[in-house]
């Protein structure tokens, strides 16, 4: 990412700084070459797991408190050049993540090397804020990125945001965009700092995804994604005997099983097809109005390619979303050849490369 040095503190600037027709042009970034050892949407998935060098070292914790008395954690990490003005970055992550996730310290790291303001979103009931949210998250929760985004244009005062979401992070957070686009959720004054908006490997047609973890070979994702669920159930929750009883064994074998007894039924929704058709994100892209990229894989094995066909009709004439399908790269893996090996990051980092004039 590139970024002057001498930044602008106003809003009307970070406003005019992005006008279409300054969209990022990608047509000069290298074609995804998968990684010579690491091959396949498998083992591409499961080696994105691996823990990098190390994290941001002295991360700021803010509390921000939802209308429900929910609490989620925004972990800031502020670079000494940041100034009034420069931009700033959130990172939301996936369904199991967290703050300390392979790919949220590695792009903390990138951008706060890079002199931007980094804040990495925990999600209800995830890392330090596990015990503080009485409600589970799940691909809905559109609205509390809005909350985090409306929290951290408050801490920043000016500048232009990017939002950042991985897998189940990047499903609501362009959920968020389009219901703003489509006038479904009010626009506040600080939208127009929102100007990057990046989604990657997000489950945006979640029935599809469902049927698609139906099948046999993909139980493994399954008993993981079940596994950590479980693992990490607010203590509010655990304290509720009412609420536990619909964890009783024999544990969910299939995601659609967990969300059909559990998740749907404790978010307020009328079973797991009512939870998929109001949590998906794909019927509100279109809408969307927020500079987008949407980076997912051919060979991804949670997300089938199909979620995206009926996308690409209706964004051949929509210059706010573009979408990067790459021949591999699995789920959130993208392990590419040569010295950048996170194909992933240098994505990102090009549609959020921001040139700020004086």
């Amino acid at each position: 990412m590139k970024l002057d040095r001498k930044p602008t503190a106003s809003l009307e600037h970070s406003r005019q700084a992005w006008e279409p027709s300054r969209l990022p042009d990608l047509s000069d970034l290298p074609p995804f070459r998968q990684h010579r050892l690491i091959r396949g949407g498998h083992l591409q998935t499961v080696l994105s797991l691996r823990a990098p060098a190390g994290g941001p070292s002295r991360p700021v914790l803010h509390w921000l408190t939802l209308d429900d008395g929910d609490q989620l954690a925004l972990h800031e990490d502020l670079p000494e050049v940041w100034r009034s003005g420069d931009p700033s970055v959130m990172i939301v992550h996936g369904l199991c993540g967290c703050r300390t996730s392979p790919y949220m310290i590695r792009l903390a790291n990138h951008f706060a090397g890079r002199g931007v303001r980094v804040f990495r979103l925990e999600m209800r009931g995830c890392g330090v804020g596990k015990d503080r949210s009485h409600e589970l998250t799940h691909a809905g929760r559109s609205d509390d990125c809005l909350a985090a985004l409306a929290r951290i244009a408050e801490l920043t005062e000016a500048g232009p945001i990017a939002a950042i979401g991985v897998s189940l992070g990047g499903n609501q957070l362009l959920r968020a965009a389009g219901l703003m686009g489509s006038g479904e959720r009010p626009r506040p004054s600080w939208l127009p700092r929102w100007n990057r908006l990046v989604a990657v490997s997000p489950p945006v047609d979640l029935a599809r995804c469902s049927d698609n973890l139906e099948r046999p070979m993909l139980r493994g994702y399954n008993r993981y994604f079940i596994r950590h669920l479980l693992s990490r159930l607010p203590e509010p929750i655990r304290r509720s005997e009412d609420k536990m009883k619909r964890f009783s064994k024999p544990w969910p074998k299939t995601l659609r099983e967990l969300d059909e007894r559990i998740t749907a039924p404790l978010s307020g929704f009328d079973g797991a097809l009512d939870y998929y058709t109001r949590s998906s994100a794909l019927p509100v892209i279109p809408e969307i109005e927020i500079p987008t990229l949407i980076l997912t894989a051919h060979d991804d094995p949670i997300v089938p390619i199909d979620c995206f066909r009926s996308l690409e009709p209706a964004l051949r004439s929509h210059t706010a979303v573009k979408l990067l399908i790459t021949p591999g790269g699995g789920h959130v893996g993208f392990f590419a050849r040569g010295e950048e090996r996170f194909y992933m990051d240098r994505v990102i980092d090009r549609w959020c490369r921001w040139e700020l004039e004086e």
